[in-house]
């Protein structure tokens, strides 16, 4: 029986890709456009693509939408935040003034220009194929993806977790930045598991099983 994944849809991100994706994995998708199917979503992914603020306010815009994923959260159901998304679980962000939904408390941080790399400045944003260093135990990670991955990124901000145990997989681009995070139910994602191929599906079939 397919499990089902609903993906708050609230005007920003890639949500198409996401679910053809999902489909791939044999989810069975929904779309949650307020409070209430989000109350009764068994999973739910909070996508997010472009500026925090411009995302935030999106959120803020759909009444009681944001209060929702809150108490989602607090349900113990998994919730998986990719890109902006998983900043949105954070507290705050240097790319705007909004508060987050400070569900992992976190700074959302933007890389430094000219970060040096093995032979010239590394550009922001940080564009393209990058392994990662994951929690073995992160159930995100099953099926081998802890030992061997590669996934897409696209971001010029990354997520500075509170608590360093609230990260689940590492990255390098300059620095050492979080890839991933979790705190109990709630996944976070920075990179886009749907454009990452094998990986991407692999994550998600993860995400429907193993959580």
């Amino acid at each position: 029986m397919n499990k089902s994944v609903s993906i708050v849809d609230y005007g920003v991100g890639n949500i198409n890709s996401v679910a053809n994706m999902l489909l791939r994995a044999g989810a069975e998708i929904r779309f949650a456009r307020n409070s209430n199917e989000v109350r009764i979503a068994e999973r739910i992914i909070l996508p997010g693509v472009g500026a925090f603020d411009s995302c935030r306010r999106n959120l803020g815009a759909i009444p009681d939408l944001a209060e929702s994923i809150l108490e989602f959260a607090r349900s113990g159901r998994p919730l998986l935040g990719i890109c902006v998304g998983m900043q949105l679980l954070g507290s705050s962000s240097e790319e705007g003034v909004l508060p987050g939904l400070d569900i992992i408390p976190g700074k959302v941080r933007r890389f430094p220009s000219g970060m040096p790399g093995q032979t010239m400045a590394l550009k922001v944003p940080h564009m393209g194929w990058s392994s990662v260093d994951a929690d073995l135990s992160n159930p995100l990670f099953a099926g081998g993806l802890a030992d061997f991955n590669r996934f897409y990124f696209v971001h010029s901000y990354y997520f500075d977790a509170t608590t360093p145990a609230n990260v689940a997989a590492w990255c390098e681009y300059g620095l050492r930045f979080a890839a991933s995070i979790r705190k109990d139910n709630v996944f976070g994602a920075q990179f886009h598991p749907e454009k990452s191929h094998r990986f991407g599906l692999q994550m998600f079939r993860n995400f429907i099983a193993k959580t």
